[in-house]
């Protein structure tokens, strides 16, 4: 694919209005590093890496607690997409406990009942049974909303999904998002990822940056979708994009979210395989908070960067020890011996190990990803990133309890 110049002077005016709109919060505190200081309109400076004891330290204040007090003031009834998944559930979650009410498009009530009880929703709120890419359902789903959140997408590793991936994702964005804006609802909230804007060399990841390239189906489809979606940010649309880094975290019901596997993989083996690589992590409680401390009208088109925490090997490594009280071993494997293994696995997809994100973009983006600016969060939000330690734990116990960790795997949280 093609890359393509998406930020043009138009967005990044709009985008350094809108900064300029919204007073400023107070910076974090010492201790967290999960966000550079910057202004909004310009790349920020590269942000430091979290060690293990900042990233223990960094939540200066509990971001669903400081959701629900900036929302409260404005109730809205929001359409949301994509409710029996990871990120939408806790999103919904985070969107009732700020008091708004939530009407849910999903293609199976059960599913939803399952995955939104499980996180205290005991009862269900108004819902459409259909598809993001059907446009009766969400034109149903719509009515009698004033703003949406979209978290749906297609997402598949089978090479015979690919065709459908790079049709649906965009399809959907462009039904859901498309006629939201249409119909005059403000805000309409798109899930994107930072892996839409991830480039080898990039010394850090902001929200204005160009639409990355990607050698992938499901990477190509968000693409797509992004460059619509900021199209309408171009014509001054109430459009807010948000960028997760890999979004872990407890459970919700049966639903773990896609970074559940690798976490699964790194503890069974008690090691990670190299040095020259580095993970963003969010917590899709925080994630959730955002969604709804974002969800205010007449603040026209925003972006925000999420990325969470950005650990190195050494600090993640340190994380699994002082969680599972014993020692985690971080291998010296070159990055592009991992790269080299990915491009072989998209050559030979019957080598890829079972439950491995193995591909030569999963790998390069492991191995060469830069720190995110999340500073417009916590500026424009007042949100900060609990610490990454709770986020780990309860992610781990998520996967103890779903049986893909035994308990002697998993130290001293066996017994808790």
């Amino acid at each position: 694919m093609n890359a393509t110049k998406i930020a043009t002077k138009k967005s990044t005016k709009t985008a350094a209005k809108t900064a300029a709109k919204t007073p400023a919060k107070p910076a974090a505190k010492k201790g967290t590093r999960t966000a550079a200081k910057a202004p909004a309109k310009a790349p920020a400076k590269k942000s430091a890496k979290t060690t293990p004891k900042a990233a223990a330290k960094t939540a200066a204040r509990p971001a669903a607690k400081t959701a629900t007090r900036r929302a409260r003031s404005a109730k809205r009834r929001v359409m949301v997409t994509g409710a029996t998944g990871f990120v939408g559930a806790h999103s919904v979650k985070a969107l009732l406990d700020a008091g708004h009410e939530v009407k849910l498009l999903v293609r199976s009530k059960e599913k939803a009942q399952e995955v939104l009880g499980a996180l205290g929703i005991k009862k269900l709120p108004p819902i459409v049974i259909g598809d993001m890419t059907d446009e009766r359902a969400v034109l149903e789903a719509l009515d009698g909303c004033d703003a949406a959140l979209h978290c749906a997408a297609f997402v598949s590793t089978q090479a015979k999904d690919a065709e459908r991936m790079r049709k649906d994702n965009p399809q959907g964005t462009r039904c859901v998002v498309g006629n939201a804006v249409r119909l005059g609802l403000d805000p309409v909230i798109y899930v994107s990822s930072i892996a839409a804007l991830m480039k080898p060399g990039l010394p850090v990841l902001h929200p204005d940056l160009p639409v990355a390239d990607s050698t992938t189906a499901y990477g190509q489809s968000k693409a797509e979708a992004e460059r619509y979606v900021r199209s309408l940010q171009d014509q001054e649309k109430p459009v807010v994009i948000t960028y997760p880094g890999s979004v872990v975290g407890p459970a919700a019901g049966s639903v773990r979210g896609e970074a559940a596997s690798g976490i699964a993989m790194q503890v069974r083996a008690g090691s990670l395989p190299t040095r020259e690589a580095a993970w963003s992590v969010i917590d899709a409680r925080d994630l959730g908070a955002l969604h709804a401390a974002a969800m205010v009208s007449g603040r026209g088109p925003r972006r925000y960067m999420c990325g969470g925490h950005y650990l190195d090997m050494d600090a993640l490594a340190a994380l699994y020890g002082s969680l599972l009280d014993k020692p985690f071993e971080v291998k010296n494997m070159p990055g592009w011996a991992l790269r080299a293994m990915g491009w072989v696995v998209d050559k030979a997809p019957n080598l890829k190990p079972p439950e491995a994100d193995l591909s030569y973009e999963s790998m390069v983006f492991f191995t060469q990803s830069p720190p995110t600016d999340d500073s417009r969060v916590v500026h424009e939000l007042g949100i900060r990133w609990r610490p990454a330690e709770e986020s780990l734990r309860d992610a781990i116990l998520a996967l103890v309890e779903a049986g893909q960790l035994e308990p002697g795997q998993v130290g001293r949280l066996a017994k808790l």
